[in-house]
């Protein structure tokens, strides 16, 4: 492919301007576009006035499903292509009848019906991404192939680029990709939705699983994508090796800390130990598992907060996971009364007082146990069982805490506090030492 020279460029921009001088810079063209514009202006009113009468109507006598209810919003939308199509055309008849050439009000007016049938056909396509795409794509080209500049276009594009070794990267090679790249991400992102949909209707499958299988289907699907995009443009497989190398040069170098997440990421998937709906505890930080990614886990507090902690911490710190095996867990609270009372009678009230408590297990019972005699009271503690802890912890202990309060006060048992008893003991005075 010959490079591209300063030369080469300013006769295609004399080309050009050559091409709009004697094609549509002319004096009937433009007198024909300054007719056009106030027919453009009447179109939009119309429009404009016309929508919400045809909307009522189409909205009683066409079906209400999602085929139909597009076909519909389509319709609408180009009420003014529908218009401007209706007064071109009167236009184009007037000017036969007047035995005079209407050459760029044909043309239009071939757009803006080529724009219309286009709009009407992909609106069948329920995606609303797809149905824009579709139409965008298909009246460029069209539009290109009737003002007859396809090909040189396309020979112009082609020819602005770069070479890379023996592959040559142009303009048009670089929109082919874009558009390429644009449709494969497009259906990746359906593809693993889908199969995300779907393993969600597996009971069997456990969360973790789930994720798992869902990342590497993703990643293999995505891995796909980039190779036929660097396919698209020209570039050889066997470019990928010089490439892996690199990789594996920054990993060594910088990324060590990425790779390990991401490794860790798959290790906490594989081996099912945090699945999203867990209760942790890492650290200072206690919440429930939004979320496992492949970078990060996102830790979701009662107070709202979201902590997104690196994998490789839940694989080399302490994770306490109040859900891993079953989401029933014991709480232990303990307290002190006075020893002028009579801890049997303790036991029974507190023991009592739990019954009142909607979040505390019936089965296993709750307990009280006396745990030793302290300085000032008689230390005790009170083991309940509960199965939400997602519902929080801390917010239990306080009503249990509450519950032993008021039933001691009830029954005038008294919570003690820290006492010192200090003896002083007096010296005798020295005797007075005699002068001499």
């Amino acid at each position: 492919m010959p490079s591209i020279s300063p030369e080469i460029v300013l006769g295609w921009i004399e080309q050009g301007i050559h091409w709009l001088r004697t094609e549509i810079l002319i004096p009937e063209y433009l007198f024909q576009t300054a007719l056009m514009l106030p027919l453009l202006a009447l179109s939009w009113l119309l429009s404009k006035r016309l929508q919400p009468y045809l909307e009522d109507k189409l909205r009683t006598l066409w079906p209400s499903n999602r085929l139909f209810s597009n076909f519909k919003t389509s319709f609408l939308n180009q009420l003014l292509s529908l218009h401007m199509m209706l007064f071109l055309l009167i236009s184009s008849l007037i000017y036969q009848q007047l035995k005079m050439e209407a050459l760029f009000i044909n043309l239009v007016l071939i757009l803006v019906t080529v724009w219309f049938l286009l709009q009407l056909l992909s609106s069948v396509i329920l995606d609303s991404f797809w149905s824009r795409a579709v139409s965008i794509v298909a009246w460029t080209v069209a539009a290109l192939v009737i003002l007859g500049v396809f090909e040189p276009m396309m020979q112009i594009l082609d020819g602005i680029g770069f070479d890379i070794g023996q592959v040559h990267i142009s303009i048009l090679t670089l929109i082919k990709a874009g558009f390429l790249l644009l449709i494969a991400l497009r259906f990746g992102s359906w593809t693993t939705a889908y199969i995300d949909k779907q393993l969600h209707h597996v009971p069997l499958l456990a969360p973790a699983s789930r994720v798992l299988i869902h990342k590497a289907v993703s990643g293999l699907i995505y891995f796909v994508i980039a190779l036929v995009v660097l396919n698209s443009i020209g570039i050889d497989f066997t470019a990928l090796a010089v490439f892996g190398g690199a990789l594996g040069v920054g990993i060594g170098f910088g990324l060590q800390k990425v790779v390990s997440n991401l490794i860790s990421g798959f290790i906490l998937l594989s081996d099912g130990s945090v699945k999203p709906g867990d209760v942790v505890q890492i650290g200072e930080v206690y919440g429930w598992i939004s979320s496992l990614k492949t970078r990060y886990v996102s830790v979701v507090t009662r107070d709202g907060i979201e902590y997104l902690i690196p994998n490789e911490d839940l694989i080399t710190q302490q994770v306490i996971n109040w859900s891993y095996s079953n989401t029933r867990v014991r709480l232990k609270v303990p307290f002190g009364v006075s020893y002028k009372s009579d801890p049997h009678q303790v036991q029974a009230l507190v023991l009592s007082a739990m019954h009142a408590l909607p979040r505390v297990l019936k089965t296993p019972p709750p307990v009280c146990l006396l745990q030793g005699f302290g300085d000032s009271s008689v230390d005790m503690e009170l083991r309940v069982w509960i199965n939400d802890p997602k519902n929080g912890v801390a917010n239990l202990k306080s009503e249990v805490l509450f519950a032993v309060w008021d039933s001691l006060k009830e029954n005038g048992i008294e919570i003690p506090f820290p006492q010192r008893d200090v003896h002083i003991i007096s010296q005798p005075n020295p005797k007075p030492t005699e002068s001499v």
